[in-house]
Order: structure tokens, then C-alpha cells, then sequence
């Protein structure tokens, strides 16, 4: 019978010494990872300190458990005096092969957990705990690849080296939300749709999510797809997207028939704020798009955006490398020059991260008579003040991260 393991916010955090393994297995401990952590606390001071507890295999094979982490941050206080704060949690990780976690979630209160608990599945895979450490004994386990990325866009603009001008393409993606975490490499691939123009290809290392490719061909299509790959293989391409370059001179550029902004960047303010103490966000954005070129007749343009969170949140949201959806969007409405051109209103979704990512959603109206979608990838989003995020001032004060800037790679609008 397991029995229920409560770790106070005092109690000693010790690790313990593997098993030896049997004759031809690997064995590796069990643990989140430093940066995982952070993203559920929000805070390390001086590390943070894992209980890990194996609990058997999840219903697609790979290892699962709990995992207690904790971490004291000191401050100096009134008097001389001096206060620590402790910050702790409990996660359900599910690992890979090679015990890196895939996903990870964190629990709303203590895990019901068994220090002496063993496991074997039908591959002679094993794990088991030892005390507060858990471990995983690998015989032949069923490795499986990523699922390959999707969300694939890209464009292609000018690029300046010196006196020469070329053409380059930016692709960007998103990763398979199960193995994101994992991802140790991606291989983008432009491959004209005639023969003719060298095929193009660029690997871009850990869990990047946007690459450029160069030099592109003017006046060709090129069919371009993206593959992950991590410890245990590589993902199938993703499904193809087109783009066509433009001539020469520069003209053209994105999917046949879009128009393409290739600058877009601006302001985020979040109400309440982040803090520790879970709240849904009123999210504005405010955006400014410039270079925009295309079969449609607008240069530049402003947007804002309102978006809310789709539940509450804190911190650790800014670090979330999760590729579900966490915002949903309220209305988008643009404003384009020349003058005359009239507005554009829509939706746009942008994540609430500073991981990267990429925005998308739709807008009509103005010089876009029919619905289009609207996509930018290489998403950057930096909060001020976001490193302290939820730590007291010296008075004890917890101030709010509310405000934002952010830029994206060409932002594309749909033929």
C-alpha cells in the first residue's frame, strides 16, 4: 500500500544512490530539470531541490511520476532582521526514454506517493524509487519520434550583406506540444516546385522555432516543410506550405497572392499583472506594422489588439515552454495608410510567454473586403521587471509585471 509523503517547508532535501543496474541496462534518475522547475515556482535561490517519485508507465508507454521541488530565498529585512521565504510544489512528469520530461503539470496539493515502489513493463523497461529519488532501468524500450511540427509559415524578403542585396526566406513553426521540451534540433527544407534553383536547407539547434534560409531564387516557388527530432528519433515533415519569392527588384515576396508587412512589433499591458497568485489577464496589444507590400494597396499600419487568458495564471506562464493555447482573442482592429483605406477588425491570438512562438488570427474590411488569415512567426515578447516576478522588495512590496514589448518576424496576410 502507498503511503502519503508530506515534505514540510523545513524538511532536509537528500538524494540517494542508484541501484546497480542489471547486465546491459541504463539506468538514469528521474528529475524535472533546473528550468522546468522554474517555470512552475517561479523562483531559485540557489537552486531548487527535488523529491522525485516514480509511479508506473502512462497508457502510451513512457515512465510516470511525481515530482516535490522547493526552494528558500532569503531577504534582508527591518531591524537587521532576517526573513526566509520558501517556495514549493508538486508536478506529474511524464519522462522519455533517455529521462528527459515530455510534459509536466503541476498538482494542486501534496502527491500520494510509495518511496519503495517498482515497475516493470513488458519491454523490460523498469523504474522504481529509492526513498526520495526515483530512477529509470531501460531494457529495450519502445522509442518513438516526434510528431512532426505544425502552424509552418514563411516569407521571403530582401537581406543586405554590405553593398549586395539578396533574398532570404524565414520560416517559422511550432512544435508538437507532447515533446516540445525534448526537441534537440529541426531541419527546415525549401525545395523549388520546378527544377532547376538548389534546393535549400538549414538545421536549427535545440527548441528554436524559426530559421532563415539563403540565398532564395527570385521568381520561384519553393514547397517547404519542417522536421523535429529528439533523443529517440525524427518527426515526419510537417505538412508543406508554398511561398513564392519575389523578382529580382524585390517586388512580390510571401504566399502567392498575400501581403506582407515585413516589420511588426509594440506594446503589451496585462491587467491585474502577473504575480503569484493566480489571476485571469486582460491582455492589450498594441502593434505597429511597416514595409507592407502586396496585391492590396496599404504601406503601413497600426493595430490593437484585446485578448484575456483562457484561465489564471502567475508567473511561470512567462517561462511556459507549453504549446497549448493560453489566450484567447476578444476583437483586433486595424488602421492602414495611405489615408482612406479605411479599418480592418478581426481576432488575433498571441501567447503569453517570453518563449517564443508565433501570433495568428483573422481581420476584414478596409482594403481586405473578404475574411483573411493573419499569421507572424519569431515571436519575441520581453516584461519588464519579469525576472522578479512575484519576489517581494525589500518592503515587502510585490509589484505586478503588467507591461511588455514585443516584435515578430513578417507579418503575413493571407490572399
Amino acid at each position: 500500500m502507498s503511503r502519503r509523503v508530506l515534505l514540510g517547508a523545513g524538511g532536509a532535501l537528500l538524494g540517494f544512490l542508484a541501484l546497480a543496474p542489471g547486465a546491459g541496462a541504463a539506468t538514469t534518475q528521474l528529475l524535472l530539470g533546473q528550468s522546468a522547475a522554474f517555470s512552475i515556482l517561479g523562483h531559485s535561490c540557489g537552486g531548487i531541490q527535488e523529491h522525485a517519485y516514480a509511479t508506473g508507465f502512462a497508457s502510451d508507454g513512457y515512465p510516470i511520476g511525481d515530482v516535490y521541488m522547493q526552494t528558500r530565498c532569503g531577504g534582508s529585512g527591518r531591524g537587521g532582521g532576517y526573513k526566509v521565504t520558501t517556495y514549493s510544489a508538486w508536478a506529474n512528469v511524464k519522462w522519455d526514454w533517455f529521462a528527459d520530461a515530455r510534459t509536466f503539470t503541476r498538482l494542486e496539493g501534496p502527491a500520494e506517493v510509495n518511496p519503495a515502489f517498482t515497475a516493470e513493463d513488458a519491454y523490460g523497461d523498469r523504474v522504481y524509487n529509492t526513498e526520495t529519488a526515483a530512477y529509470l532501468q531501460t531494457g529495450t524500450p519502445p522509442l518513438q519520434p516526434p510528431a512532426p511540427p505544425s502552424g509552418v509559415s514563411a516569407s521571403v524578403s530582401p537581406y543586405e550583406v554590405g553593398e549586395s542585396e539578396y533574398l532570404r526566406m524565414q520560416v517559422s513553426w511550432t512544435a508538437a506540444s507532447e515533446t516540445a521540451g525534448v526537441i534537440s534540433s529541426s531541419t527546415v527544407t525549401a525545395t523549388p516546385v520546378s527544377p532547376g534553383p538548389a534546393v535549400l536547407s538549414t538545421t536549427v539547434s535545440g527548441a528554436g522555432t524559426s530559421a532563415f534560409l539563403q540565398p532564395v531564387a527570385p521568381n520561384t516557388t519553393y514547397r517547404v516543410t519542417v522536421t523535429s527530432t529528439d533523443a529517440e528519433g525524427t518527426s515526419e515533415e510537417s505538412s508543406p506550405v508554398e511561398v513564392t519569392s519575389p523578382n529580382g527588384d524585390g517586388g512580390g515576396g510571401g504566399a502567392p497572392g498575400a501581403e506582407v508587412c515585413e516589420q511588426d512589433g509594440g506594446t503589451i499591458k496585462l491587467t491585474p499583472g502577473l504575480t503569484e497568485t493566480p489571476h485571469a489577464q486582460e491582455i492589450v496589444v498594441k502593434g505597429i506594422l511597416k514595409g507592407c507590400d502586396g496585391p492590396a494597396e496599404p504601406t503601413e499600419g497600426t493595430y490593437v489588439a484585446h485578448l484575456v487568458t483562457t484561465e489564471e495564471v502567475t508567473c511561470s506562464t512567462l517561462q511556459s515552454i507549453s504549446a497549448e493555447p493560453t489566450t484567447a482573442a476578444v476583437s483586433l482592429v486595424a488602421k492602414w495608410l495611405p489615408l482612406g483605406l479605411g479599418r480592418s477588425h478581426g481576432a488575433l491570438v498571441m501567447p503569453l510567454t517570453e518563449v517564443g512562438g508565433a501570433i495568428e488570427g483573422t481581420l476584414e474590411g478596409g482594403p481586405f473586403p473578404s475574411p483573411k488569415s493573419i499569421s507572424a512567426g519569431a515571436l519575441a515578447e520581453r516584461f519588464t521587471g519579469a525576472a522578479k516576478c512575484g519576489v517581494p522588495s525589500p518592503k515587502g512590496i510585490v509589484k505586478p509585471v503588467r507591461s511588455a514589448t514585443f516584435t515578430t518576424g513578417p507579418f503575413e496576410i493571407a490572399p
